[in-house]
């Protein structure tokens, strides 16, 4: 198989500024500002889990417009992600407003009821598409929280409770150090109302990125996060880590030959009750 070309790499090809700092981060022209913001987030994260766990991640940002972006990362502009399978890792997030995750975010305007949806935006003085653009950047966590899912040695074993992982460190930090965070990702951390064709775990095993809405099933995570995270903290990830403990490289994800989610459900069930109850939930 072609070896894959490291995207750091790619990234510094494009000769683009640079913030130095526990983060390194390229940022295309005109995107210095949000560029330090998000490095400022990512290494207080980052610095989070350093003290509370003893990880370290060796990380790069990249702040992109979709000029950029495309000459770099075949995702779709606007969708945070991680290259992990070229380390040294680096997150992709997008300079601008208005691309693929804001999309799903804006998409999830009719699940929130309508009170509380209202109130948040008159006691905060904001607008919905700030809150979206605002969730997005949340999702930047979310990223990093793969590289970090790695380096505390957590084999995931399979592709939902991979990303799951990865949203509950992001949550984690943010239910802890960013209070105005927490309550962007309690508005938007839900599925939307329109149920898509695909509502199994068994099927985001299946297709992972190729689900009808991955949004959807991102949603579903989020909303069991908020609900997990009060009763066990960071002891969650610390079961995680002694009952899915890597047995080969640091950075890997669950491919190709995931664990079906049921052996994954029976086993979250022994110290985390209600996991197998909420995978039923997917198709009701």
């Amino acid at each position: 198989m072609e070896k894959e070309t490291n995207q750091l790499e790619k990234v510094i090809k494009l000769g683009l500024p640079k913030l130095e700092g526990r983060i390194s981060t390229y940022y295309s022209e005109g995107a210095e500002t949000r560029a330090q913001k998000l490095a400022t987030d990512v290494t207080a994260m980052h610095a989070f889990y350093h003290e509370r766990l003893g990880i370290q991640a060796t990380v790069t940002l990249a702040v992109l417009n979709a000029n950029d972006w495309i000459k770099v990362n075949s995702a779709p502009y606007g969708a945070p992600n991680v290259s992990m399978w070229s380390p040294p890792p680096v997150i992709f997030m997008p300079a601008t407003s208005g691309g693929l995750a804001f999309k799903f975010m804006v998409g999830r305007k009719d699940a929130i009821p309508a009170e509380l949806l209202s109130s948040y935006l008159e006691i905060n003085q904001t607008t919905f598409e700030t809150a979206a653009d605002e969730f997005v950047d949340i999702i930047g966590f979310h990223e990093l929280g793969h590289p970090l899912c790695g380096h505390y040695r957590i084999a995931p074993r399979c592709h939902w409770l991979n990303e799951y992982i990865a949203s509950y460190f992001a949550y984690a930090f943010i239910a802890e150090l960013k209070p105005e965070s927490k309550k962007v990702f309690e508005l938007l951390g839900r599925p939307s109302k329109a149920r898509p064709k695909n509502t199994t775990l068994a099927d985001f095993e299946r297709l992972y990125a190729g689900v009808d809405d991955y949004g959807w099933y991102h949603g579903m995570f989020e909303a069991h996060i908020q609900q997990l995270y009060p009763k066990m903290g960071l002891q969650f990830l610390t079961e995680l880590q002694r009952r899915f403990p890597t047995t080969g490289p640091t950075q890997r994800l669950p491919r190709p030959n995931p664990v079906p989610p049921e052996e994954v459900l029976e086993e979250l069930e022994k110290f985390a009750p209600g996991f197998e109850s909420w995978a039923r939930s997917f198709q009701e």
